[in-house]
């Protein structure tokens, strides 16, 4: 996990960088960029980890999110590197779809935890 999130942070940084056309500005974006994504991670792990063991939901949300992110980014660069899939060009998801999906999810994420304790309660 620490290795995707490393990796993201990296592209997140180079992502922000693309417009500065000095390159040693650049690298010391990029290289803080790395250092403090790398420092949360090692201080946030356990706490991470232990909140996660208490609660499987969000860990099922986040899974989502992730997987929706990625669908994002991989539309985007296709879209960038004109790429074709079955004869179609593909197309960047548009932010506000983006944004709905992800609220969809947490929209249902709250709706099943709040029935889920009614159930138990019973």
């Amino acid at each position: 996990m620490n290795l995707v999130f490393s990796f993201d942070s990296i592209l997140a940084a180079i992502g922000l960088t693309n417009e500065i056309e000095n390159a040693t500005t650049a690298f010391i974006v990029m290289a803080i960029a790395i250092v403090i994504s790398g420092l949360l991670m090692l201080f946030l792990a356990d706490r991470i980890s232990v909140f996660l063991a208490k609660n499987r939901m969000y860990e099922v949300l986040g899974l989502f999110i992730l997987f929706i992110v990625g669908i994002m980014l991989v539309t985007e660069g296709g879209h960038l590197a004109h790429l074709q899939l079955f004869g179609n060009e593909i197309v960047p998801m548009s932010k506000t779809t983006f944004y709905f999906v992800i609220g969809i999810l947490i929209i249902t994420d709250i709706v099943q935890g709040r029935y889920q304790k009614k159930l138990l309660k019973k």
